[in-house]
């Protein structure tokens, strides 16, 4: 009797437990739309939980009609956002997914040149429930998606703070910057992308389930004119893990032989034409590599192969390697070894929140008709502490040296009845620097961040006091009298973000007793402002249309650099004076332009 009644209860639980009894999962559907009715393409759509604080349940992108669906949300409420460059993201609590039935929600996004007020847009969050759709052929679901303004995408994350995952996705980014200066009488050659035109672009395109290709490329445009591109192979067999194998050609014009040159245009086209072009070729390959071992411990490493040919041939190998481990969730320590250095300038974003990074770690000069080559190696360990209210501190050791001459600089001879001004370059015992880095980082409020760095580390500088010594006998033998000693540092940096109007605003403010030739902390340095000064960054989001039907986010922006002059020495001589410089007052505009 006992077992005839276990098999009976069994019997129940196996028909309560068929589909058919199975609670069905709800969908949720419709359009996003312009304020004059038309569809919206790459709109993005998030579902989170009911509270709307993280636990990302789902995400896609509308098509070119505006629709999107989601699908396979279990029955309950849940708080939905839309978003899309160029227009007011909008937000809506509370929405009833039923089970077995599709909810549409069709939202109306206003353009930023449209807002007058903080008032929703009456049509807007329009919803219903309807049965579910029997055909979902003009609809698209995708498990990834780039981001907008005001979310977190853009640096590689959802809303909810999960990562993306490791599929990939179309997408391209253009940048076009002019950069002059505002100081005549001094300048830096070469250029190195701070003067002239100044063009980076990329372009991804997906092969297969878990690979890439990045075709990637820079044409400066100047007194230095360059171009180069690359070829990269991206395998991400999970996240977390990646192999990039890349191959790269470039040609590099030095056709800043001397300064006299530039005021007789004349002279400098009848020379030679192989001095006149003074063409570089650049062949470079590289293979990098990132992963992820267990939970604390993540890897890069990678080398860079630069061949170089100005008449003779000169092969680099640059290895590289950055490991960051994480004991717990509030410390990180890393140590790391690179040549390549980051900037801002050389990079692109995609719209998955990857950074490229287009430049080379190879430096070439050109001084007196001579070509110089060096490399940069820099060494780093630091500890960073994440402390309560988002704040974080790190304490960071670091080496830099060069393999060759130093950076080059101009120096400007001034004496009654003459003005000269001529190319100098470091010696190699004089461009390495040591120091200690700490620098504290606070997010204020969701738009304003802020950080503060301590830097006390060595740099080269120039004696100040006067010399019997004429000033052209002491610009040829400069390097003779500049010394190295250890400089106390402060570099303060603001960021306010407006999510209405889609604008950025950055101030770096650089301080530190007397002048230096040679950056303090360069790695550290990705804005390029490279002495003391007051720096002002502005990106402001264009509500452009919609590029050969792409979406897109489009972007002007405008750097001020040095804006009150600073960091320029000035060395009295018996018959005038020399004033020299790294970084000269400037400003840079541009337009950035990323697709997905």
């Amino acid at each position: 009797m006992r077992a005839c009644r276990l098999v009976g209860f069994a019997l129940i639980l196996g028909v309560f437990a068929t589909p058919g009894f199975a609670v069905k999962a709800g969908r949720i559907a419709g359009k996003v739309k312009a304020s004059e009715g038309s569809g919206l393409l790459g709109a993005v759509v998030t579902v989170f939980n009911a509270s709307g604080e993280g636990g990302t349940i789902s995400f896609t992108r509308s098509d070119p009609s505006g629709a999107y669906a989601i699908s396979n949300l279990t029955p309950g409420s849940y708080y939905v956002q839309v978003s899309r460059e160029g227009y007011a993201p909008r937000t809506q609590a509370n929405v009833k997914i039923d089970p077995g039935r599709t909810t549409t929600l069709d939202v109306i996004l206003q353009s930023i040149l449209d807002l007058v007020g903080p008032d929703n847009d009456p049509r807007n969050w329009d919803f219903k429930t309807v049965l579910r759709s029997t055909s979902d052929r003009r609809l698209i679901f995708r498990h990834s998606a780039p981001g907008g303004a005001g979310t977190d995408m853009a640096a590689g994350r959802l809303p909810g703070g999960e990562k993306f995952g490791n599929s990939f996705t179309r997408a391209a980014a253009v940048n076009v910057t002019s950069s002059s200066g505002l100081s005549s009488d001094y300048t830096v050659y070469p250029t190195n992308g701070r003067n002239g035109l100044v063009s980076n672009f990329a372009f991804a395109e997906p092969v297969g389930d878990h690979g890439r290709m990045l075709f990637t490329g820079q044409l400066n445009s100047g007194y230095d004119s360059l171009w180069r591109v690359r070829n990269t192979y991206n395998y991400r067999p999970e996240p977390g893990n990646d192999v990039k194998l890349s191959v790269g050609y470039g040609r590099l014009s030095l056709n800043g032989l001397t300064f006299g040159n530039v005021s007789r245009p004349a002279s400098f086209f009848r020379q030679d034409p192989i001095l006149r072009e003074s063409p570089v070729e650049m062949l470079g390959m590289s293979v990098e590599a990132r992963s992820k071992i267990l939970d604390p411990v993540s890897l890069e490493y990678g080398l860079d192969y630069s061949r170089l040919s100005y008449g003779s041939t000169k092969s680099v190998f640059s290895p590289f390697f950055q490991v960051v481990v994480t004991p717990s969730e509030t410390w990180t320590v890393k140590t790391a070894m690179a040549s390549r250095r980051p900037s801002d300038s050389n990079s692109l974003v995609l719209a998955d929140g990857d950074v490229l990074d287009l430049g080379d770690p190879t430096y070439v000069a050109l001084i007196d008709g001579e070509v110089r080559l060096s490399q940069f190696k820099h060494a780093e360990v630091s500890v960073a502490k994440e402390l309560p209210d988002e704040t974080s501190v790190e304490v960071a050791a670091y080496e830099d040296h060069m393999e060759g001459p130093g950076t080059p600089f101009a120096i400007s001879e001034r004496s009654p009845g003459r003005s000269f001004t001529r190319l100098a370059q470091l010696r190699q015992d004089q461009a390495a620097h040591h120091g200690v880095r700490v620098s504290v980082n606070r997010r204020f409020l969701d738009f304003l961040s802020g950080s503060i760095a301590y830097v006390y580390g060595t740099g080269t500088a120039l004696e100040m006091n006067d010399s019997p010594l004429a000033s052209n006998v002491l610009a040829r033998d400069l390097v003779n009298y500049l010394h190295r000693s250890y400089y106390h540092a402060l570099t303060s940096r603001v960021d306010a973000r407006i999510p209405r109007t889609g604008t950025q605003v950055s101030t770096i403010v650089r301080w530190y007793p007397g002048t230096t030739l040679s950056p303090i902390d360069l790695f550290y340095d990705r804005k390029d402002t490279l002495t003391k000064g007051v720096n002002l960054f502005v990106r402001q989001a264009i509500p452009l249309p919609e590029f050969m039907g792409t979406p897109g986010r489009w972007e002007a922006l405008v750097d001020l650099r040095n804006l009150f002059d600073q960091g320029r020495g000035v060395l009295r001589t018996s018959d005038g004076e020399l004033s020299l410089t790294r970084s000269p007052r400037s400003v840079r505009f541009g337009l950035n332009l990323n697709l997905f």
